[in-house]
């Protein structure tokens, strides 16, 4: 296990066909699709294993992990460096003096665990993960404006809006604006 607390497990994606089903399962379902990906973008297990394969073997700079609730699978979770954004990237997202920045994404896959706080509690270990273990100076977290359930538990962990991002990410055929929303070490709730 990569972090664990309570009832929360996360560990990084394995090369397994569970680990890629698990995602399919995912990353097929509207109601997830309605705030992750789009739902005009289902993922094959095909797709999903030409996506999240390289991150798995280590050929792209994202560390893929799944997260469990009570000994359960129920979502994905992805962090990466910021440390080598280009220039005008690192300006956009207001990195231009800090280092050792981390971003984050994730979901929770079954929607059944939606609306219980579990959220807020994986995104809280995962903070303190980042912060303690790998000594991140700055976290970020772009969701899409009209998230207001995501913006809600990143706020609940001591995220603040920072910048809007407007047209960031294409999302069912348009682009959606986005906040750019960070915590810095020394404003950690944690």
């Amino acid at each position: 296990m990569l972090i664990q607390k309570d009832e929360i497990k996360i560990r990084l994606m394995q090369n397994e066909i569970e680990d890629y089903q698990l995602m399919t399962k995912w990353l097929t379902d509207d109601k997830v699709l309605n705030f992750y990906e789009g739902r005009d973008n289902s993922f094959s297990l095909d797709r999903i294993i030409e996506t999240y394969k390289p991150l798995v073997m280590g050929d792209e700079p994202v560390n893929p992990c799944l997260i469990y609730y009570q000994h359960l699978p129920i979502g994905y979770l992805q962090y990466y460096s910021l440390l080598h954004l280009q220039e005008t990237d690192r300006q956009m997202y207001h990195l231009e003096q800090t280092d050792n920045v981390y971003g984050v994404d994730l979901f929770i896959g079954e929607t059944n665990y939606w609306n219980q706080g579990i959220g807020t509690k994986i995104l809280s270990i995962s903070i303190n993960y980042l912060f303690e273990v790998l000594s991140a100076d700055k976290i970020v977290i772009d969701p899409h404006v009209d998230n207001i359930r995501a913006i809600r538990c990143y706020e609940k962990c001591g995220f603040v809006k920072v910048k809007l991002l407007p047209a960031h990410e294409l999302h069912e055929g348009k682009y959606s604006d986005c906040w750019l929303m960070a915590i810095e070490r020394n404003k950690s709730l944690h």
